[in-house]
């Protein structure tokens, strides 16, 4: 995550602190009413309001109070921690100071087990092994080892991405392991926040865990297109001469959608976490 400021409210840090949240838990809401209510009201004043005067607010109040009091709740809650600087202000310390407080972290009751790990799910050695593939061999019409058609296109499909994607292939093997991933650093409060780091502390947030995850399906997606794509490319242009015919156009006609997937990856990995609160 990109660095917060936490100055001012901005959407990046409202977002960050899950401030919404803090009124929810303070009257026993369930998780995104104050949020769902507020973003109801702001779709009730943009349709409502012009340019010169806006939505009269007191008069907005007494109107809507008796439908929707839940509105009225959450705009008061909104303007007195959000839009007030002193109410941003104690919001923003009150968040800071859950993140290394022990009086505010709860981490997870002790036990006495040495080793966290369940040798039988999550043996302490990965277990990985790479899938078998063999070495490219070229094509009956190569010549010296040099191939005058587009089989190695179709070898690297078939041979290399179709044998790390899809069930049971290494991407979601991985996948699979990583569920059972769950740290229990010790009962203090900056480990906790590294505990949660690491496996998230809610819904919105899967910590790296999650990212890594997200990252590995969506590879395991974008491989299989690429996979399609250069199998659809082998078929359609069957020596070098017609592979070199390909035009910029069409060869993103082909890999165009393939090549979009693999862009996306580079969003992953980008999460900065700081246990001092800052």
């Amino acid at each position: 995550m990109a660095s917060v400021d936490w100055g001012y409210p901005n959407e990046k840090a409202i977002t960050a602190m899950h401030a919404y949240s803090t009124h929810d838990e303070a009257k026993g809401y369930p998780a995104g009413t104050t949020q769902a209510a507020h973003d109801s009201w702001m779709a009730y004043y943009n349709k409502h309001s012009n340019d010169r005067t806006g939505v009269n607010y007191d008069t907005w109040k007494d109107s809507v109070r008796g439908e929707h009091p839940e509105w009225v709740e959450s705009r008061d809650w909104y303007s007195a921690n959000i839009l007030d600087t002193e109410g941003w202000k104690k919001l923003v310390k009150d968040y800071k100071g859950q993140i290394t407080d022990p009086s505010n972290v709860r981490p997870p009751a002790f036990n006495s087990q040495s080793d966290w790990i369940d040798e039988n799910t999550t043996p302490t050695g990965s277990g990985f092994k790479p899938p078998a593939i063999g070495g490219f061999k070229g094509d009956a019409a190569a010549t010296n080892g040099v191939a005058v058609n587009t089989a190695a296109l179709e070898w690297f499909a078939k041979e290399v991405l179709q044998k790390l994607t899809g069930p049971g292939n290494v991407l979601l093997s991985t996948v699979d392991q990583l569920n059972a991933v769950d740290p229990k650093p010790g009962g203090f409060a900056r480990a906790e926040v590294l505990r949660q780091a690491i496996v998230g502390a809610t819904a919105q947030d899967g910590g790296v865990k999650g990212d890594m995850k997200d990252m590995l399906v969506n590879m395991n997606t974008s491989l299989i297109a690429v996979a399609e794509a250069l199998l659809k490319m082998a078929g359609e242009y069957k020596n070098l001469e017609e592979l070199n015919s390909l035009t910029t156009d069409k060869l993103t006609a082909i890999m165009g959608e393939s090549f979009k997937g693999l862009d996306g990856l580079g969003g992953y990995g980008a999460k900065t976490i700081k246990t001092d609160g800052n």
